[in-house]
């Protein structure tokens, strides 16, 4: 085996892009992917090859080539070396990152719990690669079906379900069962089954409760019975897939893929915590401190270097044409998108009070308060009279809709003094200021980290 540090190829960025595509890759599972994998030439990864040592620990052949596998499918030029440095990039990151790991059943109101959602990408991530290899496995099964591993599936009794989601038909805005109640389904099964040359493994009512998330636990306790036993044969349909992997493959080749999944996790959760990924309005605890640190000579000196950032429209010129309801507005349209005069129609047709001026409203100016119909104006392309809008009336006061054109515009720039300003740059100071914070995490995980190689023999 031969042996090299890993080089940084690019600039610092780089390596977001990297765990960014690597991240995309190990959740690609989780949603389907247009076309078949990418074939790889030769016959599947030996489990027991390594691709690095970082730190002396393996990353395995299989977990490289399955994610470059995976990429593949919409990148086909992807190169193994370089999806081989983006992985090591992103499981440095993660082993540097010191992001806490979810609570167990936090967030599980909205999303999975953490162990199950990671399963369920590997699951996935598994069944996308080597799809045409487990199809094949389950066709050697008896009747080529999942439904030959299942041995017993026992009728649960209503008043036992009843006891723990409560009678089937009441209203529920979320299930969150108590100790107690979590134990009562612990108890119950809802199937048995068993794997080829393993042992009888029985799936409770608690197991499936614990891999839903709020929409499923409130379709469980709404239909437990039925729903109960379509996830439960998930289950054993996951458990196949685990199983053949592990047997084809090797319990440490999957444990190695299943941690570059949960590398990826640790580094989109990192990058988000750095405001990467998100807008500049994202509620980011990092970025909210920076933000409110940043100091008047900082925001002005942003400010003066990046003035087009806060470009707006001072003041514009606009004419209006109102009329009583929205077929005539529809008639007026068609006859200014026709090539009628603006002024002239609004003359003839504007019930308005400024029919007799042409609807010509004057300049509007950016600064100050603004009635709806010069808020409207504002938001219009020069030169094209809008869409009819109904102007919101009162529920006793006659409709009418308004016609709006902008003739001209004269743009400017956001006050240095004004609140925009001092919004908008203490965000990208605080962001910028937030990736060389995450910059030096990345230096950090390379100069501290040994990274060996194994070069093709």
């Amino acid at each position: 085996m031969a042996a090299r540090h890993l080089v940084h190829r690019a600039a610092r960025a780089a390596i977001v892009r990297a765990a960014a595509a690597v991240v995309a890759a190990a959740l690609a599972g989780a949603n389907a992917v247009a076309g078949p994998a990418a074939p790889l030439p030769g016959a599947a990864p030996s489990s027991a090859a390594v691709a690095a040592r970082i730190d002396g620990a393996p990353l395995y052949a299989f977990t490289l080539d399955t994610l470059w596998r995976q990429r593949r499918a919409v990148t086909p030029a992807l190169e193994r070396s370089t999806a081989l440095d983006e992985l090591i990039q992103v499981r440095l990151l993660a082993a540097h990152a010191n992001v806490p790991a979810p609570k167990e059943g936090a967030s599980v109101t909205v999303a999975f719990a953490p162990d199950v959602m990671l399963e369920e990408r590997l699951v996935a991530t598994l069944r996308e690669v080597h799809g045409k290899d487990l199809d094949a496995a389950i066709k050697a099964l008896p009747g080529a079906t999942l439904d030959s591993l299942l041995t017993v599936q026992p009728a649960v009794p209503q008043q036992q379900l009843d006891a723990i989601f409560g009678r089937p038909g009441s209203l529920q805005l979320e299930i969150a069962l108590s100790k107690e109640q979590q134990a009562q389904a612990g108890a119950i099964e809802v199937l048995r089954y068993q794997l080829p040359g393993g042992e009888a493994t029985s799936i409770s009512l608690f197991d499936v409760y614990h891999r839903q998330n709020v929409q499923g636990r409130l379709a469980l306790s709404q239909q437990p019975a039925n729903v109960a036993a379509q996830q439960a044969r998930r289950i054993v349909a996951n458990a196949f897939v685990l199983h053949w992997a592990l047997q084809r493959f090797g319990p440490d080749a999957v444990a190695d893929l299943r941690k570059a999944i949960a590398d990826g996790e640790a580094v989109v959760t990192l990058q988000r915590l750095y405001g990467i990924g998100l807008d500049t309005d994202s509620g980011s605890p990092l970025l909210n401190r920076l933000s409110s640190e940043a100091s008047p000579q900082e925001i002005e000196a942003y400010y003066q270097q990046n003035k087009d950032q806060f470009a707006r429209i001072d003041k514009i010129r606009a004419r209006h044409i109102r009329v009583a309801d929205e077929a005539q507005a529809q008639r007026v349209l068609k006859t200014l998108q026709g090539g009628a005069s603006f002024a002239a129609t609004a003359r003839r047709m504007s019930r308005a009070p400024d029919a007799a001026k042409g609807g010509d409203l004057g300049w509007i100016g950016a600064d100050g308060s603004k009635d709806w119909l010069a808020s409207l104006a504002f938001s219009q392309q020069p030169g094209k009279p809008s869409a009819p809008i109904r102007a919101p009336v009162g529920p006793t006061e006659p409709a009418f809709w308004e016609i709006v054109l902008v003739e001209e515009q004269v743009h400017g720039a956001h006050p240095l003094q004004s609140e925009t300003v001092r919004y908008q740059a203490s965000r990208m100071i605080a962001l910028k200021k937030a990736l060389q914070q995450l910059g030096e995490i990345m230096e950090q995980a390379r100069r501290s980290a040994h990274v060996e190689i194994a070069e093709a023999q």
